[in-house]
């Protein structure tokens, strides 16, 4: 099983000060871990030549740069056109990275369903293109609320943009959840997240034995985030014993 970690379990130091991002990235070697999951907020500058450091110390340190976590959404009420510079920005980020994966989510809507799901449908379409262009996924992350929350709406999305360029971010547990049409979603997942519970382990186990081969990504929260952290790695590599 590949374990990456979110920098958003580190969110806290991170903000704060406590912890750079160049610390945090050496905090994962120590811990053994696969990889490193990015969130876009934790960058303090994203110039060429920081962005060529951060790859450096990851190769340096035997980390896999798994994917880049943007703190934005696309689509909701906000102006969908702002939103895809932005994340076409991030995409160019991804590639300076090395990052194969741009992690995604929608906004919510108070407006129109129907035309705040065609924005969204027109948002997606052109990120995929800029995606396709760049060879980075997106991986799109189902939210509570937001306009992709179900396996449903998830796979509609993911049909009417019709890109091998969009795929899925998916909670572990939720991964396996019954959707209504069986486990139609498992293979467009790309990238599983684990949040630290306590079914994350069983979950994420169910996933390798049924051939997923992604990353996990561990994004925990808690005050003490070092014990958040390490009480879910020790679940996943237990599980994967």
């Amino acid at each position: 099983m590949k374990i990456c970690c979110s920098s958003r379990s580190y969110a806290r130091a991170i903000q704060s000060g406590d912890l750079t991002q160049l610390e945090w990235v050496d905090r994962c070697a120590r811990l053994a871990l696969d990889g490193v999951d990015f969130a876009s907020a934790h960058f303090p500058r994203t110039d060429w030549d920081y962005l060529a450091q951060i790859r450096k110390l990851c190769a340096d340190r035997g980390l896999t740069v798994a994917a880049v976590a943007i703190d934005g959404e696309i689509g909701g009420d906000a102006d969908v056109d702002a939103q895809i510079s932005l994340i076409e920005t991030w995409i160019g980020n991804a590639v300076s990275l090395g990052a194969p994966l741009l992690r995604v989510s929608c906004g919510a809507s108070t407006g129109s369903p129907g035309i705040a799901w065609r924005e969204l449908i027109r948002g997606l379409k052109t990120i995929s293109h800029a995606a396709k262009e760049k060879n980075v996924t997106l991986a799109l992350e189902p939210r509570s609320g937001s306009l992709v929350s179900s396996p449903t709406d998830c796979k509609r999305a993911l049909k009417e943009c019709d890109s091998a360029w969009l795929r899925l971010a998916q909670d572990v547990s939720a991964a396996l959840s019954p959707s209504g049409d069986g486990d139609v979603l498992f293979d467009e997942i790309v990238v599983a997240i684990a949040r630290g519970g306590d079914t994350d382990a069983g979950a994420a186990l169910t996933m390798r034995r049924r051939g997923f081969i992604g990353f996990m990504t561990l994004e925990t929260s808690g005050a003490d985030e070092d014990k958040a952290v390490g009480a879910g790695l020790e679940r996943l590599r237990t599980a994967d014993r």
